[in-house]
């Protein structure tokens, strides 16, 4: 069995840190300060920054594996 992580690129130009994979640590429902609950991937760059995606922002960011990220496979910034 082949067990990988997961990472999640921002594709869109506004994502933040668009174009950088970030390591999933796992789902978590979040709510911003005066916004509605919300399912979000944890994240944290290669740097240790960590932050919250919403999972329903799917159209701005694609999900890789360990192997994509180690080969440059990373998804292009689109928008």
């Amino acid at each position: 069995m082949n067990q990988q992580k997961a990472f999640l690129v921002g594709i869109h130009r506004h994502t933040f840190r668009a174009g950088e994979p970030a390591e999933i640590l796992g789902m978590y429902f979040y709510t911003p300060e005066g916004k509605d609950e919300r399912l979000c991937y944890h994240i944290k760059f290669k740097d240790e920054k960590e932050d919250f995606v919403p999972v329903s922002d799917q159209a701005h960011y694609r999900i890789i594996n360990e192997d994509d990220v180690k080969a440059g496979r990373i998804p292009a910034v689109t928008e």
